[in-house]
């Protein structure tokens, strides 16, 4: 039986949904036109208690009527209501039609939209091992749409703007098979908060895989905003709906090409030949048919023919020519080659590129609901834009207009922003300084806003971890819960607020430090740091953290430090200085002046045989040895008792090669950027311990030799660099002469006066 004229309501309101607390909201639907609808909001305890029927806390709360117009809209205005873990029941009649959604709560109301970490699903990620609370996993409810946007029967995105999901609603805990579906960082940001709060919390978790910024933002704002359309227009993305159709005719051609070469291959494997399918199949490809083959060769133009139209020089004419020589290629920026764009195919985008289609299938659908706030994680290419800050105006525009409450009269009730800074596995081999750049400028543009907003970093997180999503979930929570809930919690990752010059050193003054800032579990000095001289020549600096609160920077050979920088690297590896609430310190340069920023001498120290870093350009980080043997055999250790400073020296167990030992850094990680180039100075310093007291030779490539005395004491040797210009390393040998079959040494604080 066909249900005439059915009530229609948003697609956020249903069963086990949360709606947004402390703000009054708005629920508009369809039913029969011109006809009396009620609501009737009921609560009832969750704790099993008797409540008096007298109480107006619990039963009927609230009972409205209002008239469909003659369209059959209706609209009912819901009065704020406070956080609790009691269930409520909203009931919605009209004529015969009746709706009723049960075990809704009044919470917080979040969403996630973005790419990256938090598009990760569940089932896919790993929790860590801390037990979850019983009692906290009741608060949890998620409401999560296709992750492609395609809902069932769907195979493109379509033009129009999607009002309602199909087969969507909200989940919680007990709904374990869709819980795997679910954001692992959606989750662990729940969870988070609502051990802290002890009430319901609600994420909308729209965010999508291979998605960016772009797609989120509504045809509306970018008409609306001129210098966004206009930048928009610039980058060749702009869309109607009749060139929105041609890129969905072109996807469907592209999977019938890709399922065509899968049938034929699989078949000509198989000895299944389908000739249709081949005779399709060349077509694409532009192969002729055995008999048009046969007619071609008759007039076959061969060059050795003395009429060949080969012998003859072809001069295009104007017509013929290719549209390239018109174009100013100065102009064509590296962004536009991203978003698919080719030159004899330049009306294709891709489809994370295509403005507007997440938002008209699944943001628009979502109008009206009121929510806490937002969290956005923007895409690897993303940094490639030349005015992020106009994107990221247009989404918070599209947010505002979708998500209430949009006019706010009490601070406390505005909705914030969330942002994930950009991991350093999206480094651009081209453009390897865009990440840090496109960090800064989101960090500047969250400073800016006259809403709460925060941002959280992962560079600290190198490794592939899957329990690192679940991480940033729990870092989200914390600024979240300092933004909304707990004022002495930080409400951003730390970053540097300013800087004081006290002789030769600069004392940094940090803000969210919360309880203060400590080391990582595992370090005993703070590493990252870099200044430099009026040269705007950048060294790696010593620091030390003072009461906790700031930080002490210098270096003994620059005596009027003008700059710092920390992490300053697109793989900033010793970057692992935090808060005692675990947020990582952004990275920073204290100006943009231009300058040589500290190479990455993570050899120096000596006191680490690992560190973290990516082998080749695309690989995943991984644990990487600092020094290898290049001659003879030797067992490099740590040392940490024998040491002229730091926290170790390199003992080096050996047994020669011809009276020599040799051993290295690895200079030839992607990771590491090289050649290291190092401005300035024009002598390696090395201090040296022989503990056997033979008589050796230490032999640095491109420097020179010097004699290691028969002492039992640290010696400090200096060798001259062999070029006249900067010291340019593509490797660095070390060599060991000594006329004994086998030996000892220690090396520590390799540096370069």
């Amino acid at each position: 039986m066909i249900e005439v004229n059915p009530i229609i309501l948003p697609s956020w309101i249903g069963n086990k949904a949360v709606f947004q607390q402390n703000v009054p909201f708005v629920i508009e639907g369809t039913a029969a036109p011109s006809a009396t609808i009620t609501l009737e909001i009921s609560k009832d305890p969750t704790d099993g208690r008797k409540v008096s029927k007298l109480d107006q806390e619990y039963g009927v709360i609230l009972s409205l009527e209002t008239t469909t117009s003659d369209k059959g809209r209706f609209r009912f205005n819901i009065p704020a209501y406070k956080a609790s873990t009691d269930t409520y029941t909203f009931v919605f009649k009209c004529f015969s039609n009746v709706v009723s959604f049960n075990d809704i709560r009044c919470g917080d109301v979040w969403v996630f939209l973005g790419n990256d970490f938090l598009s990760v699903p569940m089932r896919n990620a790993n929790a860590p091992k801390t037990p979850f609370k019983r009692h906290v996993m009741t608060h949890l409810r998620f409401f999560t749409p296709s992750r492609t946007g395609l809902e069932e029967g769907e195979e493109d995105m379509s033009y129009s703007v999607k009002t309602h999901f199909k087969d969507t609603g909200w989940i919680k805990i007990t709904d374990t098979k869709k819980l795997a579906d679910v954001s692992s960082s959606a989750f662990a940001f729940a969870y988070t908060i609502a051990d802290q709060v002890n009430y319901p919390i609600g994420v909308v978790d729209l965010s999508t895989p291979e998605s960016s910024i772009l797609n989120w933002i509504s045809d509306e704002v970018i008409s609306n905003q001129t210098a966004l359309g206009d930048y928009i227009e610039e980058l060749g993305l702009t869309t109607d709906e009749e060139r929105y159709n041609g890129l969905i005719t072109r996807d469907r051609q592209i999977r019938r090409e890709e399922k065509l070469r899968t049938d034929v291959s699989e078949g000509r494997r198989n000895k299944n030949i389908d000739l249709n399918k081949e005779k399709e199949y060349g077509e694409i490809l532009g192969e002729k048919t055995a008999s048009e083959n046969i007619a071609a060769a008759a007039t076959l133009d061969f060059p050795t023919s003395s009429d060949s139209t080969f012998r003859k020089r072809i001069v295009p004419s104007d017509e013929s020519q290719s549209t390239t020589k018109t174009l100013d290629f100065d102009m064509m920026s590296s962004m536009q080659d991203k978003t698919g764009k080719k030159i004899d195919d330049s009306k294709f985008i891709k489809k994370k590129f295509r403005p507007s289609i997440l938002y008209r299938c699944k943001l628009a659908a979502l109008t009206g609901l009121s929510v806490r706030g937002m969290c956005f994680s923007p895409e690897a290419e993303e940094q490639l834009f030349g005015r992020y800050d106009l994107l990221l105006m247009g989404l918070l525009g599209t947010l505002s207009q979708t998500f209430e409450p949009r006019e706010v009269y009490d601070d406390s009730l505005m909705p914030s922003f969330l942002l994930v800074a950009m991991h350093p596995k999206c480094v651009d081999k081209e453009f390897p300084y865009k990440v840090l750049e496109f960090n800064e400028n989101i960090r500047e543009f969250t400073g800016k806003l006259n809403m709460p907003s925060g941002i959280i970093s992962l560079h600290d997180l190198l490794l592939p971890d899957k329990t690192m999503t679940f991480t940033l979930g729990v870092r989200l929570a914390v600024i979240a819960l300092g933004l909304h809930v707990t004022p002495k919690m930080p409400t951003s990752c730390p970053e540097c607020i300013g800087v004081e010059k006290a002789g030769n050193k600069l004392i940094l003054e940090f803000g969210n430090l919360a309880d203060g800032l400590r080391l990582a579990e595992g370090q005993t000095e703070l590493k990252g740091f870099a200044i430099c001289g009026e040269n705007r020549v950048f060294y790696p600096a010593q620091a030390r953290i003072l009461h906790g609160v700031r930080v002490m920077v210098w270096r003994d050979d620059i005596d009027e430090p003008v700059s710092v920088t920390y992490g300053f690297s697109p793989f900033p590896h010793d970057a692992t200085f935090k808060n005692l609430n675990d947020l990582p310190v952004m990275p920073f340069r204290f100006d943009r002046l231009p300058a040589f920023y500290a190479p990455d001498l993570y050899f120096a120290c000596c006191d680490e045989l690992e560190l973290i870093g990516m082998k080749e350009w695309g690989d995943d980080f991984e644990v990487l040895k600092v020094f290898r043997t290049f001659k003879g055999n030797g067992v490099i250790s740590a040392d940490n008792m024998n040491k002229s400073e730091g926290n170790a020296s390199l003992h080096i167990r050996y047994e020669t090669e011809n009276s020599l030992y040799g051993f290295e850094p690895n200079l030839d990680y992607a990771s590491l950027m090289g050649p290291v180039i190092i401005r300035g100075k024009h002598k390696i310093g090395i201090d040296v311990f022989n503990p056997d007291t033979v008589k050796k030779e230490l032999r640095v490539e491109g420097f020179g030799n010097a004699e290691i005395k028969q002492s039992l004491n640290w010696q400090k040797l200096e060798i001259e660099w062999a070029g006249d210009s900067d010291i340019v390393l593509e490797h660095l040998k070390f060599t060991i002469a000594d006329s004994s079959k086998n030996g000892e040494i220690y090396i520590d604080n390799i540096r370069f006066l």
